[in-house]
């Protein structure tokens, strides 16, 4: 049944009486902070389902219909000046559509569109109704301005509403800005969300609007359900329309993503799958080899990976204080370990996964961007980069030592507080960044030299401030041991025996095996059971929306345990620092996330064990049983920091004894007394004068600072 438009005005005062009269009131009293009633598709469909068909089918008329009847109602009630509006939510769902189905059909209709904002202009005023006064005469005429991007003026000064009848191409109309109304209108670029996309394809992106109080709601990287009405301009060529159009989407209401990561759909069957693998005694162990199983071996590095996907628990301190639940992890290995192999098989299982490389991304690519958009005629719009798309994800970075080291900075903020500071081209804001960092970065000299030899701080290109914010350091060698080398030749062979052509899958002649595996819960791989990708992916969305695990007593007394005793046993050296406190973080985010795989509320001594041994066998590996985390922050090992402070003694004893300069001849004789050879010597007193530690008033001579 088609509903009159002369109904409409009659049939929205009804319902807003019958179900929304205190919402209303409470309007009334909230605004303007709050400016928008929203209504549920839903309660409008169980009052008259025709009436919700024909808000689908007609939804210009029906929007201007419904605010009029609020604004009557307001009115009555005492308040003539408010402006509010109706806003609709909870669209059924043969109404939502992806970017890429965006079709001609769907003109004029409204549509629901799943997407993240990647682009943001400034909120400006745009003319809605426009006063225009006549040169000739000063006869004002009031114009309507539907279209954005272009300014209708009058086409001639009506006679009927006491003009002079001159036509345009006679006259000069003039807008006078302050008798007409102005409306705030935005710009917002949405893009389909990664995880609706397969095979590398290039997501599809719209342009919309946003007016009134909907302009300057969103932010880059925002996951939102827009609801709203296609439109369509002609595209110009050569100063002239053409025959193809740009679609747009006009948006009428925002649903933001409250649950997190709500885009992963989960079905009853599913849950208990999830439930059922959860009351495994070997959960961890299956989720280990679930992770990349055809790369062979990197069981304690899987088991890391594996713990990072379910992340620890984000909270915030009474004093405001956030603390963060993401677990970042450095990969630091030789050419040819399986890094990059790694990394972007964890940004395909992990919900909301990103992977960029650091050679190819900026800091703009990573963070965010100050763009001059053509479509928003030249204005400057932000857009957000790879870390705040991957928002409550993970962000898997290879190459993370190619970067320069001004892109690499504007990361630190994004690791640590978990969200970008913006301050570019006028534009103001700061965007989250709730994500895990996953980062591969390779040798300097190309192959990794003995740690015992060699501080690893001097074999990479990152420096120790970057270094020191990742809970989990790998240091991944490739050394070569028979035995060894036999599994992997004969795992790589059984894979790539294993394994169909490509280009039959192409041709449609053979099945894709991924999207076999990934349909099934449980599958065999080289005789083993291993966990499929998308049911991975489910298990951690459903972990992370549901389970926030606590540790108990006995696990927080075993982790401080393990800190103090680990403080205790110091270094080399007396300025040596065996652990720092944020590595009791670290231990915590370890532990939370080992509960949450359980699916358990509460951490146990057990979880608690498993964050101990991760750490102790990362540390070990990298530095050995003497651990040394003065040497990250310095760059320097114990014996290197031990006789640059032998030196400087030297150098303060005799120039207090003589008041006079040292000569080099005298530091070097009691350098020998030392047993530091000649040349470390002078190797130690160049680097403490080109550091700025000592002063050479002559070449030959030196003093202290």
């Amino acid at each position: 049944m088609t509903i009159q438009e002369f109904d409409l005005p009659a049939r929205w005062r009804t319902l807003l009486l019958d179900h929304f009269s205190e919402a209303i009131h409470n309007l009334e009293v909230s605004w303007p902070d709050v400016q928008s009633l929203e209504i549920s598709y839903r309660e409008i469909e169980s009052f008259d389902p025709d009436f919700a068909i024909s808000i689908v089918e007609e939804p210009e008329m029906n929007f201007q219909a419904a605010n009029q009847a609020l604004e009557t109602l307001l009115t009555e009630l005492g308040s003539p000046r408010i402006v509010a509006f109706i806003r609709i939510v909870e669209l059924p769902t043969d109404t939502h559509r992806t970017v890429r189905q965006l079709r001609s059909e769907d003109l004029g209709s409204m549509i629901s569109v799943d997407a993240i904002a990647t682009k943001i202009g400034r909120v400006l005023p745009r003319t809605y109704e426009g006063s225009f006064v006549c040169v000739a005469c000063g006869h004002s005429t009031v114009v309507s301005q539907p279209n954005e991007q272009e300014l209708v003026e009058p086409i001639e000064c009506f006679e009927v509403d006491g003009g002079c009848g001159r036509r345009k191409g006679q006259t000069r109309f003039v807008q006078r800005v302050e008798e007409s109304i102005l409306i705030d209108t935005q710009f917002i670029e949405l893009q389909e969300p990664p995880e609706n996309l397969r095979g590398g394809v290039q997501p599809e992106r719209i342009l919309c609007i946003a007016e009134h109080d909907l302009a300057g709601q969103l932010n880059p990287g925002d996951r939102v359900k827009a609801n709203g009405v296609l439109f369509v301009r002609s595209q110009r060529k050569a100063g002239k329309d053409t025959p193809i159009f740009d679609i747009f989407l006009r948006i009428h209401s925002v649903e933001r993503d409250n649950i997190p990561l709500e885009e992963i759909q989960i079905s009853e069957e599913e849950e208990h799958e999830i439930k059922e693998l959860a009351r495994r005694d070997d959960i961890h162990n299956l989720l280990t080899a679930s992770i990349a199983p055809s790369i062979f071996g990197m069981e304690r590095q899987k088991e890391s990976l594996m713990l990072q996907l379910f992340g620890g628990v984000a909270s915030k301190a009474k004093d405001g204080t956030r603390l963060r639940g993401d677990i970042h992890i450095l990969m630091m290995g030789d050419p040819g370990v399986a890094k990059s192999q790694l990394l972007s098989y964890m940004a395909s299982i992990s919900p909301r996964g990103r992977f960029t490389s650091g050679m190819s991304s900026s800091a703009a690519g990573l963070t965010a961007a100050a763009v001059q958009d053509s479509a928003a005629d030249g204005r400057w719009t932000l857009e957000a980069g790879a870390l705040a798309l991957a928002d409550l994800g993970l962000a898997a970075i290879d190459e993370f030592d190619k970067m320069n080291d001004t892109d690499r900075s504007s990361i630190h903020e994004a690791m640590e507080q978990q969200r970008i500071s913006i301050s570019k081209a006028g534009i103001n804001a700061t965007l989250s960044t709730r994500c895990a960092i996953l980062a591969a970065a390779n040798p300097k000299a190309g192959r990794f030299s003995p740690v015992s030899d060699v501080p690893f701080t001097h074999q990479i290109n990152l420096k120790p401030a970057l270094i020191s914010r990742f809970d989990v350091i790998w240091l991944l060698t490739d050394q070569p041991k028979a035995d060894h080398d036999a599994m992997i030749a004969n795992h790589i062979m059984n894979i790539r025996t294993g394994s169909t052509p490509e280009i039959l899958i192409e041709q449609g002649s053979a099945p894709d095996p991924t999207k076999t595996a990934d349909h099934a819960g449980m599958v065999k791989e080289n005789g083993r059971d291993i966990v499929s990708r998308e049911l991975i992916r489910k298990y951690v969305a459903y972990a992370k929306r549901t389970i926030h695990p606590v540790l108990t007593d006995e696990a927080k007394k075993l982790l401080s345990d393990f800190y103090i005793e680990t403080r205790r046993q110091g270094g080399e050296n007396p300025d040596s620092v065996s652990i720092t406190a944020r590595a009791i973080e670290g231990l915590y985010r370890l532990a939370q996330a080992s509960a949450r795989i359980r699916l358990s509320e509460k951490a146990t001594i057990e979880d608690a064990e498993r964050s101990i041994r991760l750490t102790r066998t990362w540390r070990y590996e990298l530095m050995g049983e003497n651990f040394d985390e003065t040497t990250i922050q310095s760059g320097k090992k114990p014996t290197v920091r031990n006789r640059e402070r032998q030196i400087l003694e030297i150098v303060k004893r005799i120039h207090m004894e003589t008041g006079e300069p040292v000569t080099t001849n005298d530091v070097m004789t009691e350098a020998g007394r030392l047993e530091i050879a000649p040349g470390t010597a002078e190797d130690i007193i160049d680097n403490l004068c080109s550091s700025g530690r000592l002063m050479r008033p002559r070449w030959d001579q030196l003093s202290p600072v």
